[in-house]
């Protein structure tokens, strides 16, 4: 079944690579056509392959190796720039990193807050983070019942780690799930590429980098003992991508502090297969060193931070895990019409690595016999925020009892 998927994928991506390299313009003057025209039947006939490929089962052995070695097969011309063989959409979107730090912080509060909609109930609070050595944004969600009790619900977003606004809020997915409900969401900003640990070391690309430290150290405690927010004791945390196995292992190294765990299209191993191409694709996404997060690979430390070999630590939260087959339905094949083919190859090996890191982490928690999990398998969706921000509502139905 391996082969199946594999040689459609990669005879359409060498057909891209070589056709990328032709003189176009020679061939469009023979034929008539302009050589954007040509480069544009091309890419829709690759993107039908490719939406054709999605649809065999492959081994997920091969999800992101085959996913890196098809990117290199592409022209310079067909990647983004600053010398990486990545597909932009693998690519952290925001400059600026690494971020600039100042070393006098040595107290944790709030430098500023601001309304950005009323409507929305919704806030940017600029905390001073002695951790992090720098001012960190954070999105805040207040209850629809400001005078009720209301967990804190900490949602994490993907590889490109906004510094503005969160994925969560652009989509609208928080303002149409939590409209009514009483629940503090927290949305902190700036994140790119770091996978919500703390890191051994400060990496020239990415910076100070102490997000566990900065999230239950620093800004729960904070957010807590604000009287407008009446907390109840009760947290829960969540994200997408690589904010979902940012989520999860932060849940895991914190039983006593978290009650609820939700990880949408995440990867939960730092040291199988598909775990390391995983944190070697996100790190390196920015430029980073994986080895400034968690020294060596395959160190004592890179193997406490993987979650399927010991869930423990959520072994007893309510847990909701979610990823799609990578199969390309209808929705996704008009998302992706226009689009370089190489965007859908991303979200189909992507998803698929990220199915199998969720069946993974299934297994572990029902031999450790998990009494609160519910995972949900989706025949068809890619890596993208239309299958991220359909998971949200679901998730919170199922993990809110424990936040209670």
């Amino acid at each position: 079944m391996t082969r199946r998927l594999w040689r459609p994928l990669s005879v359409g991506i060498l057909a891209a690579s070589f056709l990328i390299t032709i003189p176009v313009s020679a061939n469009a003057e023979d034929n008539g056509a302009s050589s954007s025209e040509l480069a544009g039947s091309v890419n829709d006939g690759l993107l039908d392959l490719v939406a054709g490929s999605s649809q065999w089962e492959g081994s997920s052995d091969l999800t992101l190796q085959g996913l890196l070695s098809s990117a290199n097969l592409l022209d310079s011309s067909s990647t983004s720039g600053s010398g990486s063989t990545l597909p932009d959409s693998l690519l952290s979107s925001e400059s600026g990193y690494p971020l600039p730090t100042v070393d006098n912080i040595d107290e944790v509060k709030i430098v500023k807050k601001e309304v950005e909609n009323r409507a929305d109930r919704r806030e940017k609070w600029s905390i001073a983070s002695p951790s992090m050595k720098r001012v960190v944004d954070v999105q805040i969600v207040r209850p629809a019942d400001p005078n009720a009790p209301a967990p804190m619900l900490y949602l994490l977003d993907g590889i490109g780690g906004n510094k503005n606004s969160s994925g969560w809020v652009n989509t609208g997915a928080v303002k149409n799930v939590f409209a009514n409900e009483n629940a503090t969401v927290v949305m902190p900003l700036g994140a790119a590429a770091s996978l919500y640990t703390d890191w051994d070391k400060d990496d020239p690309a990415l910076g100070t980098i102490k997000w566990e430290t900065f999230i239950t150290k620093e800004l729960a405690p904070l957010l807590e003992s604000d009287p407008s927010l009446h907390f109840n004791d009760k947290r829960g945390i969540g994200g997408l991508s690589m904010g979902a196995s940012g989520a999860v292992r932060m849940a895991n190294n914190n039983p006593d502090f978290f009650n609820a765990a939700i990880g949408i299209s995440g990867c939960y191993s730092t040291m199988d297969a598909i775990g390391k191409q995983t944190v070697n694709l996100i790190v390196g996404s920015r430029g980073g060193n994986v080895e400034n997060m968690w020294g060596p690979v395959g160190s004592e430390k890179w193997n406490a931070q993987d979650v399927n070999q010991n869930p423990q630590g959520i072994k007893d939260m309510a847990v909701y895990l979610s990823a799609a087959s990578g199969a390309a339905g209808d929705v996704d094949i008009k998302d992706y019409e226009g689009e370089p083919f190489y965007n859908m190859v991303a979200g189909l090996y992507l998803e698929r690595g990220a199915h199998e890191c969720t069946k993974n982490l299934e297994e572990s928690l029902s031999e450790a016999g998990a009494p609160d999990i519910t995972v949900s398998y989706l025949d068809t969706g890619m890596h993208n925020w239309r299958n991220y921000e359909a998971q949200l509502q679901p998730a919170w139905d199922d993990v809110k009892h424990a936040l209670d």
